[in-house]
């Protein structure tokens, strides 16, 4: 069945993008156009300039291109239209290619899944466009766009090989079982699955800084009422965000924004002030602030460099310790904290700085094996569980049909994440998430 729908942003714009694939997209085409020169012999991949027409009323005027199977997106016949950028014109356009009952509406991802149903894509590669889509800083967009060309998929499909290779090993014994060669030892068999574990492993590792690359470092402003918490959100962000008043207790939600520094994302939290409450909602807002604290990558402790005497303690992994007001009060602190002072800007250069610093290792680089989707980090760490049990195997069987099925195991838990062996429901779940027209 042919399909089709808005491939550009939705919305008005100077262009709106339509996308057909499909076998036959081009011939239903053609038979909304005027050009006469298209209907009867079109070039693919040439742009046409023509009119779109339904039932002999001008809808606009449009360029057009023609793809062949083999050189399109989905790895179907296709063509796409470019009409002028506004809302009716594109519903027009759709409504009048809906209506000849041979074009449907794109379901979401529609377009990416055919492309990977046809062979043009993993599913790795897949995932990372609605990735790149999405990616709001430097870091997210290089960490997507080399999975998109395929670094990731040339790291798995190294372990992929690894397996496969010691599996064929392990049946070439199997059909000479009964003669009297020499069989490689169990040791051997166990460094050879211990080798693949620790290349998996290293996967596993990589998931946070892959998480950061994507998702951005996760900075929650914490501390005591009236420190300064939503006055420094509100010069992170350059703008006046967050009410800041003299009276305790202000912030009673969380509120989050986002900045880029270096490169990198950062997610701003501002929270509710650290104290003693009988007020319900603040007391709710507080029960908040303290979960994010331990969801959090970086926590800046904020603190009134002119009432430092008392200072709630805070447990987390990392935590800076900000000295707000160090225009008013100016006092010496120690490394890995910084004093800062919100009215002024001084200081505030400084603990971006050092927010990267804290979580980004000097000269840190993409590296193919920073996985950043859950659900790549669930795959592997269930290939790497298997793979331990052909290990125990191995130490208490004699037999290689044992090892090799407890191999096999492992072997298809890791195709889920290409695709080799994923499930039609994963799949459908996994496209369900992209946005109609990709």
């Amino acid at each position: 069945m042919i399909i089709a729908a808005l491939a550009s942003a939705p919305g008005k714009a100077g262009i709106s993008v339509i996308r057909l694939s499909g076998k036959g997209s081009c011939g239903i085409l053609k038979e909304f156009l005027t050009s006469a020169r298209i209907r009867n012999n079109f070039e693919y991949n040439r742009l046409y300039f023509t009119k779109f027409v339904n039932e002999g009323e001008l809808i606009d005027e449009v360029t057009v291109v023609f793809f062949k199977e083999d050189h399109s997106y989905t790895g179907e016949e296709s063509a796409e239209i470019f009409c002028h950028g506004s809302p009716l014109i594109v519903k027009k356009i759709l409504e009048a290619l809906y209506e000849s009952k041979k074009v449907r509406k794109a379901q979401p991802g529609e377009f990416t899944q055919r492309r990977f149903m046809n062979g043009k894509t993993d599913l790795v590669q897949a995932e990372a466009v609605i990735d790149l889509i999405n990616s709001e800083s430097d870091a997210a967009y290089t960490a997507s766009k080399e999975q998109l060309e395929g670094g990731l998929s040339i790291e798995l499909k190294k372990i992929n090989q690894m397996l496969i290779d010691l599996i064929s090993l392990l049946e070439i014994e199997l059909d000479f079982s009964e003669e009297e060669l020499e069989f490689t030892p169990a040791g051997e068999i166990c460094d050879k699955i211990g080798d693949a574990i620790e290349v998996i492993n290293k996967f596993i590792q990589g998931y946070k800084k892959g998480r950061i690359y994507k998702d951005g470092i996760k900075v929650v402003l914490a501390g005591e009422v009236n420190v300064g918490k939503s006055s420094l959100m509100n010069r992170l962000l350059q703008s006046d965000r967050v009410i800041v008043t003299d009276i305790a207790g202000t912030t009673r939600d969380t509120i989050e924004e986002k900045i880029e520094v270096h490169g990198y994302l950062l997610r701003l939290f501002d929270t509710a002030g650290l104290r003693e409450t009988d007020d319900i909602i603040e007391s709710e807002g507080i029960t908040r602030s303290k979960k994010l604290l331990k969801e959090a990558d970086i926590v800046l402790q904020i603190i009134d460099s002119a009432n430092e005497a008392s200072v709630t303690e805070i447990e987390a992994e990392n935590v800076i310790r900000v000295y707000n007001k160090c225009d008013l009060k100016d006092i010496p602190v120690h490394s890995g904290s910084v004093k800062i002072s919100c009215k002024t800007g001084q200081g505030i250069e400084e603990l971006k700085d050092l927010m990267v610093k804290t979580v980004i290792e000097e000269n840190m680089s993409y590296q193919p094996y920073y996985i950043s989707n859950l659900r790549h980090l669930n795959v592997l760490k269930e290939t790497a569980e298997k793979l331990q049990q052909a290990k125990i195997t191995v130490s208490s069987s004699d037999t290689n049909e044992v090892i090799i099925l407890d191999l096999r195991q492992a072997l298809d838990t890791l195709g889920e994440l290409t695709g080799e062996t994923t499930s039609l429901d994963i799949i459908n779940n996994i496209f369900s998430k992209f946005c109609i027209g990709k």
